[in-house]
């Protein structure tokens, strides 16, 4: 029986070991390594921050998988020996077919002096627990949430959450006494996404009162303030960091990837240098056609990446030509608080530039994706 092994139990691997498991039924032994025992839906994490989601409700053990036939293993990944189709973790020696490496990227809070003794990062399941009760208790001060480094994932993610806290606080009564500043790299609000989703966002933080601070390059945390560049310092009580993204040791070590550590890949068919292995999600180095930068790192796109990679594989497995394509488009919501939501779509292989559709704030976006949480956590975990 051929084997496929998937690196990492984020969406792009479940979603890749539920479609081939699917397909290929009993005939392909489907196995999902991370060394993490529970998934948890990260697009929930605003809603985890200001306490809408108990940490319970948005977390599922992946041993789950095996409800579907779909084997998995926690254990630390050591080594990938391609040259002989075999995976080292901790414990196991894991032989393969093919390979489907979804590990993501991993947060290096030590790349930012003080980060890990003062800032809370707004990625890590955890510490997104640990803001909520520290929010809980404040009654007034500054909160100060900051990027410290470009790529990161799911750029939409922090403006969401600084939605969410004025919200929050707006319910508690006490948004007059609760300063809140954002500290980003950027030039712009999502700069990919083009001028006018940038402007649209930079109105809607002005309108909630959002201080918004642009090209900002963080230096250091200290226990009462964040250190940019060019003397400037933002003092305040609650620092919120997204930490710098690197890819992890194992995938860094290897042949695969380009000179900022993502594994490079056919764009459309996610394959590696490799013709048996294959990469997707924010592990991945896709440059955008009509510019040079990485297109977005986000779910959506590991989860149509991860599509796409099974159904090849399956294709291979069974002697066929491959004949899907990845195609570089997805859809998002984001959480504007007060039971409403912004929808938007994204086609970054789009030319002569990458399209994007930007909707108004709205009930029905909001309930769309409160549908769409459950039915992903309920269908693929």
């Amino acid at each position: 029986m051929q084997k496929t092994l998937i690196l990492g139990g984020g969406i792009g691997g479940i979603v890749a070991s539920n479609v081939l498991r699917k397909i290929m039924r009993q005939d392909m032994q489907v196995t999902v390594v991370d060394r993490k025992p529970d998934y948890h839906f990260t697009g929930a994490f605003p809603l985890l921050m200001v306490g809408e989601r108990s940490p319970e409700s948005i977390s599922r053990p992946l041993t789950r998988l095996s409800r579907k036939n779909i084997e998995f293993i926690c254990d630390e990944i050591i080594r990938l020996d391609f040259e002989n189709n075999r995976v080292f973790t901790a414990k196991h020696i894991l032989p393969y077919d093919y390979l489907v490496i979804a590990l993501g990227v991993e947060y290096r809070t030590e790349f930012v002096p003080g980060f890990d003794d003062y800032a809370l990062n707004a990625y890590e399941f955890e510490d997104v627990i640990k803001i909520n009760r520290r929010i809980q208790d404040l009654n007034s001060g500054r909160i100060v949430l900051f990027i410290s480094s470009l790529p990161f994932k799911c750029p939409p993610a922090p403006y969401e959450m600084m939605f969410m806290l004025d919200a929050f606080f707006r319910k508690r009564g006490i948004r007059n006494k609760v300063e809140l500043v954002m500290a980003t790299p950027e030039p712009s609000p999502e700069p990919l996404a083009g001028p006018k989703v940038g402007q649209s966002v930079r109105r809607m933080l002005a309108e909630r009162n959002i201080e918004l601070i642009t090209e900002a390059k963080v230096l250091a945390v200290e226990k009462d303030a964040l250190i940019l560049g060019h003397g400037m310092v933002i003092k305040g009580d609650i620092f919120i960091g997204v930490a710098p993204h690197w890819t992890p040791r194992v995938v860094r070590s290897t042949m695969l990837v380009d000179g900022n550590g993502f594994v490079k890949v056919n764009p459309s068919i996610l394959e590696t240098g490799l013709s048996n292995v294959y990469a997707i999600g924010d592990v991945t180095a896709i440059k955008l056609p009509v510019m040079e930068a990485y297109a977005p790192k986000a779910g959506i796109f590991a989860h149509y990446q991860g599509e796409v990679v099974a159904r090849n594989i399956a294709y291979l497995a069974k002697g066929l030509t491959p004949k899907f394509r990845y195609a570089g488009k997805g859809a998002c919501i984001m959480h504007t608080g007060f039971g409403r939501a912004r929808y938007s779509t994204v086609h970054y292989f789009a030319k002569p530039k990458p399209f994007i559709t930007l909707l108004r704030p709205s009930r029905i976006s909001y309930l769309a994706k409160i549908a769409f949480e459950k039915f992903w956590l309920n269908c693929w975990v």
